[in-house]
């Protein structure tokens, strides 16, 4: 008997797991919100110039004819990437004697102050902290930090979850989520805003991945599928209150001050119960029974009291299997670094485009909410497409389509000395909804080809090679600043498209999991797409859902809720 055939009988989305699951995705916002905003605005170098040497009151916006002139004498022009001139971010005219006149204008020297334009941003870190000219790179290496966070987020949240629950996972890294968000906002050096910037993503993206693999194991084979994209758009839903927040809030301190207080409503995870599946698997029976007994009693239904003896019984023999065993299966070992390399395909493309978003022309609010609007299709179209075509073909296209978009803006380039800005826009908004889809597919098809044992193990290695991944956009999208020119700008573009299409075709080496139960075990994941598996996973019969009488319910006895258990 499998734990699936008693989620058949509690309801497979009965209303208790629907509430739970609720109260798993809504802290998706508030992830969301602290990974984005750092991600897109928090070191999003703003337009800038040389500040004029001895000219106090000097700002980025010319204040009159005055004010041009003596800018046009001190800082040299320069041109862009349309071919449009600009004013030298990081040069001006060395000064020849002491009365302030720039006779000399083919001689320049590095400057080491700056003016900002606040049109789009009042201040960012970067501004902040001069990350620009000769310490421009910086803001590639705090991107880097953030992404790096993922990584060890993945590498300890999923050994811990199995080891310890997923309930303890959860507490932990909400609790210090609302801590260090806060903190973040009285910070004044650039190492601890590294720092704690580094630690929120790490509690971020470890929350995101326990309450995923907690939704998708409360929920049946029918229903799970729907789970896995739901959550998604939690964290599209955050990214609509990042760009709303973003375009009222301009100040990175008030901003940051804004998205980090209400999260401490989040609170209420400490109240939510443990996972009935990771109890079982942990020799936990009775408080498995405990939980069980309360969905059945919440979701009005009778469940047979000799089914969970029979998954006690199955839990014997696996609940000894360790998740490094996956490790030692070449089946599972083909099939995770495939995963493997489309996790970092997508992590360097999903985060690669958003980070590129303020290289792109126009207002970069807009633009991204464009690019959020677009996610959120994605998602919502994942909902339509995931049961029709699978989750195999779903992730090949999504990547195939990413890589295209990434690398069709070659063609304005090549065709055009000013190629239109909004072409390569729209291309680039393409990419990313069609690399959000990829994200949405692939976390929901990483899920499902994992065994119960190695679940959240093998969701944290995908989630590493992710980071690693997202580690590098940083700095492919950093080319912009180091190579000028209109091949410039699509150069992170054309890398992030190469490496997504290579991907695509992979994807196709891996079995389906279209209406597929959940593996247990190694062995069972091994099976997956084989005669074997199919002919096993239509052996159990379906149970039907008996509705309380309420007169049984007097009879019989109420069922007793487990202590710290969210009753809904």
């Amino acid at each position: 008997m499998k734990f699936d055939d008693v989620l058949r009988q509690l309801g497979e989305f009965g209303p208790y797991q629907k509430w739970l699951y609720l109260f798993l995705c809504l802290p998706a916002i508030p992830q969301s919100l602290q990974v984005i905003q750092a991600v897109v605005f928090l070191f999003a170098v703003p337009e800038h110039r040389c500040a004029i040497p001895g000219f106090a009151n000097d700002t980025y916006k010319i204040q009159n004819d005055l004010h041009e002139q003596l800018v046009n004498r001190s800082i040299p022009r320069i041109y862009g990437y349309y071919g449009n001139e600009k004013y030298s971010q990081c040069q001006l005219y060395r000064q020849t004697n002491a009365s302030n006149v720039w006779s000399t204008r083919n001689i320049t020297e590095p400057c080491n102050a700056w003016v900002y334009d606040q049109s789009q941003f009042i201040s960012t870190v970067s501004e902040t902290m001069g990350f620009v000219c000769g310490k421009k790179s910086f803001v590639s290496h705090a991107r880097m930090l953030g992404m790096l966070g993922h990584l060890v987020g993945g590498l300890i949240n999923g050994p811990l979850a199995d080891m310890f629950g997923r309930r303890p996972a959860i507490i932990c890294n909400m609790f210090f989520l609302v801590l260090l968000s806060i903190c973040l906002v009285w910070s004044n050096s650039a190492a601890m805003v590294l720092f704690l910037d580094f630690a929120i993503h790490i509690c971020a993206i470890g929350q995101y991945l326990v309450c995923f693999v907690f939704g998708m194991e409360i929920v049946g084979p029918s229903k799970r599928m729907w789970a896995g994209v739901a959550m998604n758009l939690f964290w599209s839903l955050g990214n609509l209150v990042t760009a709303l927040t973003a375009h009222l809030f301009r100040d990175w301190k008030t901003r940051q001050l804004i998205v980090s207080i209400p999260t401490v409503v989040f609170a209420y995870v400490y109240f939510i119960p443990e996972s009935p599946r990771w109890l079982l698997k942990h020799g936990k029976g009775e408080e498995a029974k405990r939980i069980v007994a309360n969905i059945a009693k919440k979701n009005k239904v009778q469940i047979d009291p000799q089914i969970l003896g029979e998954v006690d019984i199955e839990m014997e023999e696996v609940k000894q299997e360790p998740f490094w065993n996956l490790l030692k299966s070449s089946v599972m070992v083909r099939r995770m670094i495939i995963i493997c390399y489309n996790w970092f395909a997508v992590g360097m493309s999903f985060y690669g485009l958003s980070m590129n978003v303020t290289n792109l022309s126009g207002n970069i609010y807009l633009n991204f909410l464009l690019f959020v609007i677009a996610e959120a299709v994605a998602y919502i179209s994942c909902f339509f497409l995931m049961d029709r075509i699978g989750r195999k073909l779903l992730l090949s296209m999504s990547l195939l389509v990413t890589g295209a978009a990434c690398i069709l803006p070659l063609v304005p380039v090549l065709v055009s000395d000013t190629p239109e800005k909004w072409a390569i826009n729209i291309l680039a908004i393409v990419g990313n909804m069609c690399a959000s889809a990829a994200m949405c597919a692939v976390f929901t098809f990483t899920a499902e080809l994992m065994p119960t044992t190695s679940r959240t193990f093998g969701m944290a290695l995908s989630s590493v090679c992710c980071r690693v991944g997202s580690l590098l956009s940083p700095y492919i999208v950093g080319l912009t600043m180091y190579i000028s020119g209109r091949f410039g700008q699509i150069l992170p573009m054309l890398v992030f498209g190469g490496i997504a299409i290579l991907a695509a075709f992979l994807a196709l080496l891996l079995p389906e999991t279209l209406n597929k139960k959940l593996p247990e075990t190694i062995k069972e994941a091994e099976m997956l797409g084989t005669d074997v598996y199919d002919i096993a996973d239509a052996s159990p019969v379906h149970a039907e859902l008996i509705p309380l009488e309420s007169k049984s319910e007097t009879k019989e006895g109420k069922v007793e809720d487990s202590n710290n258990v969210l009753l809904l």
